[in-house]
């Protein structure tokens, strides 16, 4: 059977006013003690029998902000990870990168680690925008960041976007499409800003729902013409762009979290998490004591409904007779026998999803 691996690298720069992420503020980080204790953890999960034992087809270095680690740990990281568990020959292997941390001579060197695709959390192309939400880049910045990426070679590259956001204007949103169809990634994730519990944003006021509608709308019709494929609810690719490793998820494959406040399912039914403090969790790991805080064990129905509420938020769908009788036929179109969400579904989502 495929699996998949998640690393997760908690530390940042700064913390952004929307992130509810696990993550740690620092500019002088522990990275080769933290490496060190990644690969230790993957080593003990290998020995114990942990993880199944069947070819990677996907990594996924996720944070926090990842590349602040150096590329030669980097490369020390998944070469490590290479001589733990065998890798399919065409592993996507994904970071993810905060375009300050990006220069010339950074990601020449990170093509020489392994990594196959970079997801860039851009945000916005709005300098105001960027201020609002709490990002230290500038618009400037992505630009150039996403130029150096092409130069050094990288022909896979996600562009985050977040829209919604409540001073958001329709021109500024407009113009980061205009961007996207510039720069000509091969993938874009299109993310409703979440108001947080613990954020700033968590008392403040969202964007009204018929700017909302009238912005999910406008980024669809965007990058279906670019042609972009709308595969999930807030990810959009060119042909064979597809997130690998996201679609893993969506279609409960196992897949293993390494590092601190990491999340693991490798057997059905059962989910867990690490420590979310890194420091504790290097320690822990140091001394062989287990890094999990909680385990989650789910029933049968459970299950049944995490797997119907991950594939319709996919073009995949779900079987025709799991969609619930009173959801309007208006909102997802049939399929052969796989019910599918039409746009107007996907803006309703999560009422649908309540159904299930």
């Amino acid at each position: 059977m495929d699996a998949h691996i998640y690393i997760h690298i908690p530390f940042c720069l700064s913390k952004c006013r929307y992130c509810a992420f696990s993550s740690v503020v620092s500019k002088d980080i522990p990275e080769e003690r933290y490496i060190s204790a990644l690969l230790k953890e993957a080593a003990l999960c290998r020995e114990r029998g942990i993880f199944p034992s069947g070819l990677i087809e996907t990594l996924y270095i996720g944070g926090g902000t990842p590349t602040l680690v150096t590329p030669s740990n980097i490369k020390r990281l998944i070469d490590g990870l290479r001589g733990i568990w065998s890798f399919s020959e065409s592993a996507e292997v994904s970071v993810e990168a905060n375009p300050v941390t990006l220069d010339a001579n950074y990601v020449i060197e990170l093509k020489k680690t392994g990594i196959t695709r970079v997801s860039m959390g851009v945000q916005t192309f709005s300098s105001r925008l960027l201020s609002y939400l709490g990002r230290i880049h500038t618009p400037e910045r992505s630009i150039q960041s996403f130029r150096y990426l092409r130069e050094a070679g990288f022909d896979n590259i996600n562009i985050d976007l977040i829209f919604g956001i409540p001073i958001e204007k329709q021109e500024e949103l407009d113009a980061d499409l205009d961007w996207i169809e510039m720069l000509e990634p091969e993938h874009v994730s299109a993310y409703l800003l979440e108001h947080e519990p613990g954020t700033w944003f968590a008392d403040v006021t969202p964007c009204d729902e018929d700017s909302v509608i009238g912005f999910f709308s406008k980024i669809e019709d965007r990058l279906r013409g670019m042609g972009f494929i709308h595969y999930e609810i807030s990810n959009y690719a060119r042909p064979g762009f597809k997130c690998r490793h996201n679609l893993a998820y969506w279609k409960y494959r196992p897949y293993l979290g390494l590092g601190a406040s990491a999340v693991s399912c490798v057997r059905e039914g059962t989910r867990w998490r690490n420590i979310k403090d890194p420091y504790e969790y290097m320690v822990r790991i140091e001394k062989n004591i287990s890094p999990v805080e909680y385990v989650d064990n789910f029933s049968a129905d459970e299950i049944l409904f995490e797997k119907r509420f991950l594939s319709l938020r996919t073009a995949q769908g779900i079987d025709i007779h799991d969609m619930p009788k009173n959801v309007p036929p208006s909102l997802f179109n049939i399929k052969g026998s796989r019910a599918v969400l039409t746009k107007e579904g996907m803006l309703v989502s999560d009422e649908i999803f309540s159904m299930l």
